[in-house]
């Protein structure tokens, strides 16, 4: 024992001295990548500037801002350049900061666009690294079945290229995840062989990070003296390293074995000093479990009042990031708090809550298909027995199945009775609900059909001011070209016109219109600036197809004085040998159409200079009338409805102009 003690003395003395060295050379590499940046060329070795810029800040955990503003110079210089493997790069870091920040659904997105890139390029080194964060973002989402399916195949790859590092971060990772299914044994293994790497390599805070995950292992285990054995440890060289994000988790777990062990007058400071160090940090997730152990805490010490606080405070980040672990735990713990207060049925409603989620994150099917994976995983290395493991396993499965048919078809038959008679008490208590709503339900109404009606009416004289001041730009665009002698152009111009023309008149009765309409008639709209211009102006439409174009609808031409903005203040103003570009993106959430509009123009600033009405200066009546038309279809202030970013490189060069504009739809 003694013996082991001094080995992992000198080992922890060895180890720090090595990360050290490496953060020190990690800050000196930042500098000077800084000072490269500013006196690069704007060419692919700048790209490749920025992205490692981005790359080196989000590992930080604290300046993500910085991080996703190198990530856009990436992106923005790659597509100047037609710079695939840029773009690349960029949704790489992309998804790392969203990773981070809780955005799970954007984070997946972009990781799959870098991966899918990488797969054309059949670079496996690369792909290793988008398969390892695709798979911490499914964790993280406890899709677990995916997360492990997606760290087979990585440790498959890794293992075909000899590559120590990514098979290091995959063990590691699975180990998380055999820890969540109570598969302790397994947990411990892939957590040591990770270990392994990771001393071999040098590379202190994974590896003290790996001490920290065979703690809670134990933790769930409930061997609390063995967990604090290597909690201890990890804390002291993660100290020493001066890492917040890493000191804040190893704290939290030592919090949760003393709460474990009933001491919680001293689990208590780690738990505060944990949550201290979580809110300084964009790490939803973390945050959350750092509310949820503070709230059982003050439950334990009868704190009701600051336990209901931390807890609805974590169910809130919870229900915010779509966590299904996290939403079980807190709604469990919210049951407990309930209970304690003698208030029944709240405790009742939040236990099965908790029980949802629960089989929503471990339910039957989730556990067969990771047993199958593994299954299938361990006997690709033993060919003589694969037929005779095949045959049992489809005979388990098999098994398994009817097992889990009769067992359904069981709990089916209880639910069915119980919600029968919930339905029948339900349906006697709304009756008796309704009656007393009847009258205060019609005076709402009356009162909803009179603001709906002044409201239309309202809309109805701002559409009147907006077509004719479009009509009138189109109409003298056409004059311009004759004028200049462009008779072919002007006679295009004109067919199109009149087709924009006969869109909008079919518009016209109508208070709102189609997503599906909308985009047509702005797409022609632009067709006719890019004639004018003669071809000097691209343009790039994405709808998320979440969207029901046919069924959402929205107000006629609310995006159109944007575009026009865009084009004559924007880039108009460009030179003769450069190409304007305008990139529309429409997203929906919570019943709000979010349009962002991007150009590559000369910027606000430059237009302001060479333009005597600008979006700063004197707005168009266009945008006027489009903010009128805005208010009256939300209660929100104005700049919670239009925002404007001016797209600018770190060397403070215009790139053009972003403005997001979020309108309720019906």
């Amino acid at each position: 024992m003694a013996h082991q003690k001094t080995w992992k003395i000198i080992l922890y003395v060895a180890l720090c001295s090595a990360f050290y060295c490496a953060k020190a050379q990690g800050q000196v590499e930042l500098d000077s990548l800084l000072k490269k940046v500013k006196s690069s060329p704007e060419d692919t070795s700048k790209v490749r500037v920025y992205a490692r810029i981005s790359s080196l800040y989000s590992k930080s955990h604290k300046q993500n801002d910085k991080a996703r503003k190198y990530a856009d110079s990436t992106r923005i210089l790659s597509e100047l350049l037609h710079f695939d493997a840029g773009i690349a790069a960029s949704h790489y870091s992309y998804g790392n900061i969203d990773l981070f920040e809780g955005n799970y659904d954007l984070a997946l997105d972009h990781f799959f666009k870098n991966l899918q890139f990488f797969e054309q390029q059949a670079d496996s080194l690369r792909m290793v690294n988008a398969l390892f964060a695709i798979g911490k973002v499914y964790k993280a989402r406890s899709d677990l079945d995916k997360a492990i399916d997606t760290y087979y195949l990585l440790t498959t790859i890794c293992e075909r290229t000899n590559d120590e590092l990514g098979l290091a971060f995959a063990r590691n990772s699975m180990g998380g995840i055999f820890r969540q299914l109570e598969k302790y044994k397994e947990a411990i293994s892939s957590y040591q062989q990770a270990n392994v790497i990771f001393t071999k390599l040098n590379m202190t805070k994974d590896y003290a990070m790996g001490l920290q995950n065979i703690g809670n292992v134990y933790n769930t285990a409930m061997k609390y003296d063995s967990a604090i054995l290597f909690y201890k440890p990890a804390l002291e060289i993660i100290h020493g390293l001066k890492l917040d994000y890493e000191e804040a988790i190893v704290l939290g777990n030592i919090g949760e074995v003393y709460q474990d062990l009933t001491q919680y007058e001293t689990a208590l400071p780690y738990l505060l000093q944990s949550l201290s160090l979580k809110r300084k940090l964009p790490n939803k997730r973390s945050l959350t479990f750092a509310l949820h152990d503070i709230g059982l805490l003050y439950l334990k010490l009868n704190k009701f009042n600051l336990s209901e606080t931390y807890l609805k405070e974590g169910l809130t980040l919870a229900q915010e990031i779509k966590s299904k672990d996290l939403l079980q735990n807190l709604y469990q713990r919210l049951a407990e708090l309930s209970a304690a207060k003698n208030d029944f049925r709240a405790a009742y409603s939040f236990n099965q809550l908790s029980q949802q989620w629960k089989d929503s994150v471990l339910n039957e099917s989730t556990f067969q298909k990771i047993n199958e994976l593994q299954t299938k995983y361990e006997t690709e290395k033993k060919d003589k027995q694969i037929s005779l493991l095949a045959k049992e396993s489809e005979l388990q499965a098999k098994e398994a199945q009817r097992q889990a048919t009769l067992k359904q078809a069981f709990i089916g038959g209880l639910i069915l009775v119980a919600l029968l008679a919930g339905l029948i008490v339900y349906t006697s208590l709304q009756k008796l609900k309704n009656q007393k709503n009847i009258t205060k339900k019609d005076n709402e109404l009356r009162e909803a059909r009179f603001m709906h009606e002044t409201a239309t009416l309202e809309m109805k004289a701002l559409r009147a001011q907006i077509n004719p001041h479009f009509l009138f730009n189109c109409i003298n665009s056409i004059n311009l070209m004759i004028v200049d002698g462009e008779k072919e152009n002007a006679s295009q111009y004109l067919t199109k016109f009149s087709n924009l023309i006969r869109q909008i008149l079919e518009n016209t009765e109508k208070s709102i219109v189609s997503h599906q309409s909308e985009m047509v008639l702005l797409e022609s709209y632009i067709q006719l600036e890019a004639l004018r211009f003669k071809e000097k102006i691209n343009y790039e439409i994405s709808i998320d197809n979440r969207i029901a174009k046919e069924d959402t609808y929205l107000p006629s031409m609310v995006l159109q004085p944007f575009i026009e903005n865009a084009i004559w203040h924007g880039l108009m103003h460009k030179g003769d040998d450069e190409k304007g570009m305008i990139r529309i993106l429409v997203t929906e959430k919570d019943e709000t159409l979010l349009c962002t509009i991007e150009d590559n123009g000369v910027g606000r600033e430059k237009a302001k200079e060479l333009s005597e009405k600008s979006l700063l200066k004197s707005k168009s009546m266009g945008i006027k009338i489009t903010e009128d038309r805005l208010r009256l279809l939300s209660n929100e202030r104005l700049k919670e409805l239009i925002h404007i970013t001016d797209l600018k490189d770190v060397v403070n060069k215009a790139l053009g102009t972003r403005v997001e504009i979020s309108i309720p739809i019906s």
